[in-house]
C-alpha cells in the first residue's frame, strides 16, 4: 500500500504479513493481540482499528490538539484509508479472546469497538478523528491513570476503586475539591491543591476518588515521584497537546528548603515564561502545611534570619490556590466512621463491636479513617471465616 498520512502501517508484521499472504504471522500476531488487547472476536478489523487509533501521525495530532482539519488533509488522509479498509477490513478472521481484563478506560474500549464496526472507509475515517479528539492516540488515549517516572508516561490498569461514599466525616474537604475539580473539566478557572493534615485521613483516597467521579468527564491523573518534580514544565507541555484534563498528583510529599525539587516546585507552579497550561493542575497531598521539613536551626539567627526563613516557607504553599486540612478525628468521629463503614457493609453497629473498634485503634496506630477502614477489613473478614 502507498499510504501518505497513515504510512506506517505498511511496517506492521500483521499487515505485512497480510499483503505477502503468511498465514502464519498474520495468525501469530492477531493471538498475541487478541489475548493482550482484544475486546471483539473480529480480530483482523479489530487489531487494524486498534493499529489505526493508536498511530501517531499529524492527523492524529492536529486532532489530539483540537486543532482544524483542512480538506486536503482529510482528502488525502481518505485515500490512505479506503486503502485499508479494502485490503484489511474485507478480511474476515474469527477470534475470541480469553476474556481477560486489558485494564484500559471504557471510553477507549468502546471507541474501538465502534472504530472496528465502521461500515465504510468514510465512517471509519471520522471515527478514528473522533477517537483522537476525545482521547488522543497511543497510551494517552488507553488509559485515565498514568506514573511519570526515568521521562515517560505508563498506564495504570488497575486504580482504586474507592468513592467519595467511602470517605465520611470530611464533608466539607469533598465538596471544596469536587467543586474545585469539576469547574476544571468543564473548561472553567480552577485551582491547584494542597491537601494536608494528619496521617490516614482521607488526603490520598481523596484524590483517587476523584479519578472515579470525574473519569467520564476526561479526568486524567498522573502520580509523579518527587524525584521528577523538575520535569512538570516538560510534561505539562506534552500533556497541552492531549484531549484530556490532567491532575499531577505528587502524594505524601515533603521537602527541604535546600533540596532543588522545592525550587522547582516553585519554579513549575508560577515563575516561569511558559504559559501555564490551561489542561493541567497539581495536586499534592502532605503531612505538613508548608510542605517543608524545619529543624532548630532555621529557628536561629536572629529576627531577619527566621523571617527570610518563614518567607521562603510560605513561598510555594502560597502557590496552591486551595489548601484543605484533614484532621486526625475524635473518639466519636472515628466511631461514626466505623458505623458508616460497617452499614455500606450491611452490618449495624453495636455496643460490642464498638469496643473491639476502640480496642482496634488503641492497638493499631490511633484514631484515623484508615485506621477505621482497617477495622472493619479485619472485622467483616473474621465475620466470613465463623
Amino acid at each position: 500500500m502507498d499510504l501518505l498520512i497513515f504510512d506506517k502501517t505498511d511496517a506492521d508484521p500483521c499487515v505485512r504479513g497480510v499483503m505477502e499472504k503468511n498465514n502464519i504471522e498474520v495468525l501469530r500476531e492477531v493471538i498475541k493481540f487478541s489475548e493482550t488487547e482484544g475486546v471483539t472476536n473480529n480480530a483482523i478489523r479489530e487489531y487494524t482499528a486498534s493499529l489505526l487509533a493508536n498511530d501517531d501521525n499529524i492527523l492524529s495530532r492536529l486532532a489530539g490538539a483540537g486543532k482544524s482539519i483542512g480538506d486536503d488533509l482529510y482528502r488525502l488522509a481518505l485515500m490512505d484509508i479506503e486503502q485499508i479498509y479494502k485490503k484489511l477490513f474485507s478480511i474476515q478472521i474469527k477470534y475470541t479472546p480469553s476474556g481477560n481484563d486489558t485494564g484500559f478506560s471504557d471510553a477507549y474500549i468502546q471507541s474501538v469497538k465502534a472504530i472496528t464496526e465502521a461500515k465504510s472507509a468514510k465512517e471509519l475515517l471520522d471515527l478514528l478523528i473522533l477517537h483522537y479528539r476525545k482521547l488522543g492516540c497511543g497510551v494517552m488515549a488507553k488509559y485515565n491513570a498514568f506514573k511519570y517516572e526515568d521521562g515517560r508516561l505508563t498506564g495504570v490498569g488497575a486504580v482504586d476503586d474507592i468513592t467519595f461514599d467511602d470517605l465520611i466525616g470530611i464533608e466539607y474537604q469533598k465538596q471544596t475539591i469536587i467543586a474545585n475539580t469539576r469547574a476544571f473539566v468543564e473548561g472553567k478557572a480552577a485551582n491547584n491543591v494542597l491537601l494536608f493534615g494528619d496521617r490516614g485521613t482521607g488526603k490520598s483516597s481523596s484524590v483517587k476518588a476523584l479519578l472515579n467521579m470525574f473519569a467520564a468527564d476526561g479526568l486524567r491523573i498522573v502520580e509523579m515521584p518527587k524525584t521528577c518534580i523538575r520535569d512538570i514544565p516538560v510534561l505539562s507541555r506534552s500533556l497541552l497537546s492531549s484531549p484530556g484534563r490532567y491532575i499531577i498528583f505528587l502524594d505524601d510529599l515533603t521537602l527541604g528548603p535546600e533540596e532543588p525539587e522545592f525550587k522547582a516546585l516553585k519554579i513549575a507552579m508560577e515563575g516561569q515564561l511558559q504559559a501555564k497550561a490551561e489542561n493541567v493542575l497539581i495536586y499534592a497531598t502532605s503531612n505538613r502545611r508548608h510542605l517543608v521539613r524545619e529543624n532548630w536551626s532555621d529557628r536561629e539567627g536572629g529576627e531577619v534570619h527566621v523571617n527570610d526563613h518563614m518567607q521562603e516557607t510560605l513561598s510555594l504553599s502560597e502557590r496552591f490556590g486551595i489548601s484543605l486540612v484533614f484532621s486526625a478525628p475524635t473518639q466519636k468521629e472515628y466511631l461514626n466512621i466505623v458505623a458508616g463503614l460497617l452499614e455500606k457493609r450491611g452490618v449495624e453497629m453495636s455496643a460490642d463491636i464498638e469496643k473491639q473498634a476502640v480496642i482496634w485503634q488503641m492497638n493499631y496506630g490511633g484514631k484515623s479513617a484508615r485506621c477505621a477502614k482497617q477495622f472493619v477489613t479485619a472485622y467483616i473478614a473474621g465475620k466470613e471465616d465463623v
